[in-house]
């Protein structure tokens, strides 16, 4: 059908001729409620509205920028799209590659099939979040959290918008009441996770100085921009309670020792031995491949048959003394003795006539052992 306006004049008379080619309306309208962060993904969509029903092409434009109100802090247009439903990809940085993007600049543009162009064009301004760093912290000892010995502590940091590489560190020790002040020492060389390209391992040795509950923080930030002058921080504690170094445990025994009150028969050469030494530091048997673990020390001693004083076996040193039955008597009593210590040499300070002897709290954990033997 022609398209045809009648129109009349009042000296001319009437006649025919084109209507009025009215401009299209737009509107930006977005496809999602949540705030959006660099490295994610703006869905929009235009409602359009042509008085003729024409159709409408549609022009977008979106810019980068560290003020979008402020047309200077832009960069030129990084992304165009003709159609409706654009999808754009926000990037993290300015063409400058230093400044964070820190908002979006869309602009709408319209024109119908005859020309008409929509007025005012339309401009969208989208805020950016900023999503603060991931941050998990671990430990890690050989030792146990032992008073004088490293624990060394690890960071793994990711920052899903700005990327590990931007977030800075900030460690804290915080040390009991009364207790010295402790510093953190890099780790150099830390092994990453490399199927894991979204965090970086960061690690800090710790040698606490006194015993108690101590505070490790880290502060993870990442970078300065406009809206967040100080940067955007995640905080996580790891808290560790250091023990002063136990006195040793008597772990594996071979024979086991008769109860008390009782005596083991000797029939044959039997060696008596220590297999096991359990301490925070000085055990058996030895660790040779690290520095810090030390050897427990043996201490023997011999209750000779009708004796009222134990004997020490000087120069006895190992974890085992044999007793031949035939260097006695059928029917003699003989009792052998085994104590233990670590580099710190606490006292046994139990009765002689105590089987055994613990130091600490913890009566399982025993420092002597007497094998009472009947010789047969």
């Amino acid at each position: 059908m022609s398209r045809f306006a009648f129109i009349c004049l009042l000296a001319a008379g009437c006649f025919y001729g084109d209507p009025i080619n009215q401009r299209p309306s737009i509107e930006i309208v977005t496809d999602s409620s949540t705030t959006p962060h660099r490295g994610d993904h703006v869905k929009l969509h235009a409602s359009v509205n042509d008085p003729e029903n024409q159709f409408v092409t549609l022009t977008w434009h979106a810019q980068a920028c560290e003020k979008a109100e402020d047309l200077a802090t832009c960069d030129k247009a990084f992304f165009s799209w003709i159609g409706d439903h654009p999808d754009i990809t926000i990037p993290s940085r300015l063409e400058d590659g230093i400044t964070s993007v820190q908002s979006l600049r869309v602009v709408l543009e319209a024109q119908d099939d005859h020309g008409a162009t929509a007025k005012p064009t339309q401009v969208l301004v989208v805020p950016l979040a900023d999503i603060p760093p991931d941050l998990a912290l671990s430990k890690r000892s050989l030792h146990g959290s032992v008073v004088g010995v490293p624990i060394d502590f690890y960071a793994k940091v990711g920052d899903a918008d700005d990327g590990p590489d931007a977030v800075t560190l900030d460690w804290v020790v915080f040390s009991p009441p009364s207790q010295p002040a402790s510093t953190l020492i890099d780790i150099p060389n830390v092994p990453q996770d490399l199927a894991d390209h979204a965090h970086i391992t960061t690690g800090k040795r710790f040698v606490p100085m006194g015993v108690g509950d101590w505070d490790i923080q880290v502060t993870a930030t990442d970078p300065q921009t406009s809206a967040h002058p100080d940067g955007v921080s995640t905080v996580q504690h790891l808290l560790v309670s250091v023990v002063p170094d136990h006195a040793p445990c008597l772990g594996t025994v071979a024979p086991l020792a008769a109860p008390v009150g009782q005596a083991l028969p000797l029939y044959d050469p039997t060696l008596f031995a220590v297999l096991v030494v359990n301490d925070d530091l000085d055990v058996f048997p030895a660790n040779p491949s690290d520095p810090l673990f030390g050897d427990a020390t043996f201490h023997w001693s011999l209750l000779a048959p009708g004796a009222t004083t134990r004997q020490p076996l000087a120069g006895v040193i190992s974890n085992s003394f044999a007793i031949d039955p035939a260097s006695y008597t059928p029917g003699d009593f003989v009792e052998l003795r085994v104590e233990i210590e670590d580099r710190n040499h606490t006292p046994i300070t139990c009765a002689d006539g105590s089987p055994t002897c613990s130091v600490i709290s913890d009566p399982s954990c025993v420092q002597r052992l007497t094998w009472r033997m009947e010789i047969r």
